[in-house]
């Protein structure tokens, strides 16, 4: 049986998680709560009285009861820590995912300005390649026209 403390918070008591004695879930509420006085008195002479829940595990929907504390006045001590661990972790994680996005966008913005430098290399040979190009057409038509020039003077003597 697990000793779990309470604070009174308004109206409802809040306590700290349970372990269902199955399957070892915590559950986090009770959903009934009682006193409990035994009729003998303890050595000390007074009455001993503690508070007794029945809860109810998520997982496996076995009804249990457990002892609660009721002195205690930190509700969820255990659950705060596991929490504070888990965010910490998150933490960590989500640095370590900042740090690989990082060096990922690093990397793309080198390869960019390396293809911008490509890009404009093989635009510099297209356009001197398109200059040659342009000069032997026109080489060409000279060529073509001399020729007709040639094969005109030549129809005319046949």
């Amino acid at each position: 049986m697990v000793l779990v403390p309470t604070v009174r918070t308004q109206h409802t008591e809040v306590y700290e998680l349970v372990d269902c004695p199955k399957c070892g879930t915590e559950v986090v509420k009770a959903f009934k709560c009682w006193t409990v006085s035994p009729a003998r008195y303890s050595a000390k002479g007074y009455v001993p009285e503690f508070r007794v829940g029945i809860f109810m595990c998520p997982e496996c929907k076995s009804k249990f009861r457990s002892k609660v504390d009721s002195n205690v006045k930190t509700a969820g001590t255990k659950n705060v820590k596991v929490l504070v661990e888990r965010i910490k972790e998150i933490r960590e994680g989500l640095k370590q995912t900042l740090r690989g996005l990082r060096e990922k966008i690093s990397k793309l913005e080198t390869e960019r300005v390396t293809l911008l430098v490509e890009i404009e290399k093989l635009k510099k040979v297209a356009e001197a390649r398109a200059n040659a190009l342009e000069v032997d057409v026109k080489e060409l038509r000279e060529e073509l026209k001399s020729l007709r020039e040639l094969l005109g003077d030549g129809e005319e003597r046949v």
